[in-house]
């Protein structure tokens, strides 16, 4: 069985790159719902 500080490092290891993901999804789906956002009000005016 691997101590704490190894969990936790590998864990953070592991995190990281998830959280990056998870940050750059939702980064593109605020890109895409704000200019559907913005053709929709274009086609109401």
């Amino acid at each position: 069985m691997s101590s704490a500080e190894e969990l936790t490092f590998v864990i953070g290891r592991w995190l990281r790159p998830i959280v990056m993901l998870l940050y750059v999804v939702r980064s593109l789906g605020l890109m895409t719902t704000s200019s559907r956002e913005q053709r929709s009000t274009l086609l109401d005016q």
